[in-house]
């Protein structure tokens, strides 16, 4: 076990109702394939970070058989043996909360209990985090107790912690408006040393899938053809259909 650990929180693209917005224009079939790309592609940034365990912590507490078939599907999918390798390294742990936000904390209440030093958690639609990110927010979490990756949604989409801070979570809503306001006080409450990343965004609707359409030409105009490649692959087909 390493010290560091990445921990993923993910919706069974089947069960869950999360794209909404996106599933008003691309469907029902074409939205779960979409959320699975964009947890593909999560993965795939997460095990590139070399001495780093990842989780992945999923709902509902039924669907293990399906994300254990994802993954697997991810390891014949991906051409990078290194990534290929350490697939198998994955664990999965159910989580049986109602809300988000008890999902979240009860995940990071879960893995420090099982000793580890320093701890970022993400969604499975953080499509743009890199190395370019994670490596910082582990950095800054030997410095700092707590890492916020602040969204344009007035959320985040990556919180860090060296340690696990009780009750910074309490009273937040993850839909609230003051969301990330009541999340603020909280930590200034605890007393927290805190520090914040770049504005970015997850992917939830359909301004912030063309955010990331415009990006992924971005990246690849610079030669980055790894980051985003799932769901890539996957708006090309949804581009051929439409021709």
């Amino acid at each position: 076990m390493n010290s560091e650990c990445i921990a993923i929180i993910a919706n069974d693209p089947e069960e869950s109702a999360d794209l909404h917005d996106i599933e008003s224009i691309l469907g029902k079939n074409n939205t779960c394939y979409l959320s699975r790309a964009m947890f593909f592609d999560t993965m795939n940034s997460c095990l590139r970070m070399p001495d780093v365990d990842v989780a992945v912590y999923y709902s509902p507490v039924k669907s293990k058989e399906h994300f254990e078939k994802m993954i697997e599907l991810f390891s014949h999918e991906t051409k990078d043996e290194s990534i290929k390798f350490r697939v198998k390294e994955i664990k999965l742990y159910p989580q049986e909360s109602e809300t988000m936000i008890e999902n979240i904390s009860n995940a990071f209440k879960n893995i420090f209990g099982k000793g580890y030093k320093r701890v970022i958690m993400i969604g499975s639609y953080c499509i743009q985090l890199n190395s370019s990110l994670l490596h910082p927010g582990f950095l800054l979490l030997n410095k700092k107790d707590v890492v916020i990756g602040p969204s344009f949604s007035g959320r985040y989409y990556l919180f860090g912690m060296s340690e696990y801070v009780p009750g910074i979570f309490d009273g937040v809503h993850w839909e609230s408006d003051d969301f990330y306001v009541r999340l603020g006080k909280n930590l200034e409450n605890a007393g927290v040393s805190v520090q914040e990343l770049e504005l970015s965004y997850e992917v939830y609707s359909i301004e912030e899938l063309n955010q990331l359409i415009g990006d992924i030409g971005c990246w690849r105009s610079v030669g980055d053809e790894k980051t985003a490649y799932h769901t890539e692959k996957f708006l090309r087909t949804l581009s051929d259909h439409s021709c």
